[in-house]
C-alpha cells in the first residue's frame, strides 16, 4: 500500500509517506496545537485552522509523493481539548480526511514497535502534551505508562529562563513522574534506553553541533551528563542567544528546557545513565498497523 500518515502532535504535524517500493518522504510543521487550548480545555480558533491549513500542505505533500491513501491521527492535545469532535469537523471540511484520536497507550504501542527494532529495551517519547515509557522485548511490550508532562505543557506553566528556573521545574517534574511511573519502577530495568521525539533529535544535534536534522542523528549516543549540561547551557541564555546555539532551531527555544527536564526526571528514576537517539517515530509503526488502517478510502485527486 502507498500510504501517507499524518499525525497531529502538540508542538508539531509530521508527515510520513511511505510507498511499496521502499521510498520514503517526511516533513514536518509547527502547528503549536497545544499552545492554542485556553483556560477552558478548548482549541482556539486560530490554532484549529492553522493545524487544517497545515495537515491539507500535507496530505496534499503525500499525494504528490505517491501516496494512495493517507491517514490522519492525533495525540495529546487533541485528547485533552473539550472541543475535539469540532475539531475534527473542521479537518474533515478542509482536508476530506477523517481524524483518528489515539490513547497514550496506543501512543506508546506505536513508539516502541518502531524505535526497539525487536530488542529487549525501553523506549521513551517525549512529546509536546505527554510522555510516553514503555518496556518491552522482541517487540512485545511488558509494560508501558503515559504521562502528563510533555515539553508544551511545561511551558504552559511557565517559562525556564534560568538555571534556578530549570532547577525547580526538574524538581516539579521528578516528583510527578514518579507517581506517573510507579509500575515501571518495581519492574527489572531493560538493558538498554531509546528515546524518540523532538527532545531527542535535537538533543542529538546539539552534541553533534549540526544544524540538520535528519538520519545522521540515528544511533547517537547521550549521556545523562550530556543532557544535564544541555540544560544547564540552554537556560542560562536568552532566547536570542539560545538561537545561534548549532542544532537548537528557533522553533525549539522555548520548550527545549523543559524537554530535557523530562529526560533527566525519566533517567534519574530509571537509572539509565546513558541513551541511544532514534528518528524513528510513532508514523513508522502506524503505517503498518492494521487497526490505524483500517477504513480507509483511496484518494482521487489533490
Amino acid at each position: 500500500m502507498n500510504i501517507g500518515a499524518i499525525a497531529i502532535g502538540s508542538n508539531s504535524t509530521r508527515l510520513l509517506t511511505r510507498l511499496e517500493n521502499g521510498l520514503e518522504d517526511r516533513a514536518r510543521e509547527d502547528t503549536r496545537l497545544f499552545s492554542g487550548l485556553n483556560e477552558q480545555g478548548d482549541l482556539s480558533d486560530e490554532a484549529m485552522d492553522r493545524t487544517v491549513r497545515a495537515v491539507l500542505r500535507l496530505k496534499k505533500r503525500a499525494i504528490q509523493f505517491g501516496a494512495e491513501y493517507v491517514m490522519l491521527l492525533a495525540t495529546s492535545a487533541t485528547r485533552d481539548a473539550g472541543n475535539s469532535e469540532e475539531f475534527s469537523r473542521r479537518l474533515l471540511a478542509g482536508t476530506g480526511l477523517k481524524l483518528k484520536v489515539i490513547s497514550g497507550n496506543k501512543e506508546a504501542e506505536l513508539a516502541f514497535k518502531a524505535a526497539s527494532g525487536g530488542k529487549y529495551c525501553a523506549v521513551l517519547d517525549i512529546g509536546g502534551g505527554s510522555a510516553e515509557m514503555t518496556y518491552g522485548n522482541e517487540g512485545k511490550i511488558a509494560k508501558s505508562v503515559s504521562a502528563q508532562e510533555g515539553a508544551s505543557r511545561l511551558l504552559k506553566e511557565g517559562e525556564i529562563a534560568s538555571v534556578r528556573d530549570a532547577e525547580r521545574v526538574y524538581a516539579r517534574v521528578i516528583g510527578r513522574l514518579r507517581n506517573a511511573y510507579a509500575p515501571l519502577l518495581s519492574m527489572k530495568r531493560p538493558p538498554e534506553l531509546r528515546l524518540i521525539g523532538g527532545t531527542g533529535t535535537t538533543a542529538a544535534a546539539i552534541q553533534l553541533e549540526t544544524d540538520s536534522h535528519g538520519q545522521e542523528l540515528d544511533g547517537t549516543r547521550l549521556t545523562k551528563e550530556d543532557a544535564r549540561r544541555q540544560l544547564v547551557m540552554i537556560s542560562a541564555l536568552s532566547l536570542e542567544n539560545r538561537a545561534k546555539i548549532p542544532g537548537l532551531y528557533p522553533s525549539r527555544v522555548h520548550i527545549m528546557p523543559h524537554g530535557l527536564c523530562i529526560l533527566l526526571a525519566t533517567m534519574e528514576l530509571t537509572g539509565f545513565e546513558e541513551l541511544t537517539v532514534s528518528t524513528r517515530n510513532n508514523l513508522d509503526a502506524a503505517v503498518d498497523d492494521q487497526d490505524l488502517l483500517s477504513g480507509l478510502t483511496r484518494e482521487t485527486s489533490l
